[in-house]
């Protein structure tokens, strides 16, 4: 007998209001869920919140509360009290929260029922508006607060998802507070504990995800990078520890490829799915062998493009997606088929001047290569002699091409020169970009 899955209510259904005035049925999903997923554009994240309510006029309800700092920018009214003393930033605070804009029903942000957002207030990356909300709070107070654009996104905000000079309101609940641990902060140069880690590195996947949004894929693969090292370098005490690194990586390396390839960085690409390869997260899914074949389309492997495509096609069936880049590879494939080169070679061995059909297939392969939006670079065969190989080298300089060297062969490019050493970046560069990931943060 065949069983669907079964699903848990977290309250009862009322029969009297399914059959007369009806019911809503929330569905609450897990921020695990979500994140193991592919980013894409336009795709609803959903929501769990336990309080607040639609403001429908921000005008009228500034009334009734009261202004938190001197400019007037944190307006607040506290909606139950708490009790103890003022925060200061040796503590770390639990705040729970949802955020509204005006007159609209549904949150734009909040945390989940059972994951309240742990604040450090010596360091945290928020946003000014809440670090001024939160340290006017005591341990126990729900309050909800009136936040200017001037102390949150911004005049510019982040489009579409946030509007320019956007006012918000935010209802926070301070649910506990305990002093920093003495550890103090996060040294992202050293080899960290697996648990001090994990925390920041979700941040920065989150972060990156936001940014993946709004179209910012280098950014969002900044941020994901500097998350893979962290990961790479810390501590792990045993192997439940090192499966959750394993899950983390896993997210971590399909975003990057998926982010390579939106800016047209196919090394990078193909570097993230031999990751994924040695985690044994390639060859049984999908969506990585789609990266990893538009990858290598993209510099002029097709035949191997076209195997990873096939697999990708067997275990999803009914990909659009995959059918679509079978489309694409066929179309260069025809258009850039370096091996009619092989076929105009030089007759005779000891001469040293190209064939006039040689030349000829040479141009119309560039000449393709240039036009192609689809292709970053095209590997060359490697039986071609120094003579060959010097008139492809002219006719790039003419068209302003490159010429590199890509491992063993030789590539026509678009870019200059972008080796595999290039794409590892050093830890110099990965440590400065933890400051992108602070200014970017959604809350």
């Amino acid at each position: 007998m065949d069983r669907s899955p079964s699903i848990t209510l977290e309250t009862g259904l009322d029969l009297r209001q399914v059959t007369s005035t009806g019911s809503i049925l929330h569905i609450s999903q897990n921020e695990d869920d979500f994140l193991c997923t592919e980013p894409e554009e336009n795709k609803f994240i959903p929501i769990d919140f336990t309080f607040g309510e639609p403001v429908n006029n921000f005008e009228l309800f500034e009334k009734s509360l009261t202004a938190v700092d001197n400019n007037g920018y944190v307006k607040k009214k506290v909606l139950e009290e708490g009790g103890g003393l003022p925060f200061y930033e040796g503590q770390t605070v639990t705040v729970m929260f949802a955020g509204y804009w005006e007159n609209e029903l549904e949150p734009f942000d909040s945390t989940a029922v059972n994951k309240p957002m742990h604040v450090d207030l010596n360091d945290n990356g928020l946003l000014p508006g809440l670090q001024i909300a939160i340290k006017s709070m005591l341990v126990g107070e729900t309050s909800v607060f009136l936040l200017s654009y001037k102390v949150m996104y911004g005049e510019m905000g982040i489009p579409p998802r946030i509007k320019p000079k956007s006012d918000c309101v935010f209802y926070l609940k301070a649910v506990k507070c305990i002093i920093t641990p003495k550890e103090g902060l996060l040294n992202i140069s050293e080899r960290n504990m697996f648990h001090r880690v994990h925390d920041e590195v979700r941040m920065l996947y989150s972060s990156g995800y936001t940014l993946y949004k709004i179209s910012n894929y280098y950014g969002a693969v900044k941020l994901f990078n500097k998350a893979v090292n962290m990961l790479h370098k810390c501590r792990l005490a045993d192997e439940k520890e090192e499966e959750k690194q394993e899950k983390l990586l896993k997210k971590l390396y399909l975003n990057i490829a998926i982010c390579s390839n939106k800016i047209k960085k196919p090394l990078k690409t193909c570097i993230a799915c031999n990751e994924l390869n040695r985690l044994n997260n390639l060859w049984n899914n999908a969506k990585a062998l789609l990266q990893n074949a538009r990858a290598l389309r993209m510099i002029g492997e097709f035949d191997e493009a076209e195997k990873k495509l096939k697999r990708s096609l067997k275990l999803c069936p009914d990909g659009e997606e995959v059918k679509k880049e079978f489309t694409v590879l066929q179309k260069n494939r025809d258009a850039c088929n370096q091996n009619k080169l092989l076929a105009k070679q030089l007759v005779g061995a000891a001469s040293n001047v190209p064939s006039e059909q040689f030349k000829k297939e040479v141009d119309n392969l560039i000449t393709n290569f240039k036009e192609s939006d689809d292709l970053c670079k095209l590997t060359l065969p490697g039986d071609l002699n120094s003579a060959e190989m010097e008139y492809i080298r002219e006719v790039c300089i003419r068209e302003n091409l490159f010429f590199n060297k890509i491992r063993e062969n030789f590539a026509l490019d678009k870019e200059e020169e972008e080796t595999v050493s290039d794409v590892k970046a050093s830890q110099d560069d990965l440590d400065k970009e933890l400051a992108l990931y602070c200014t970017n943060v959604s809350h």
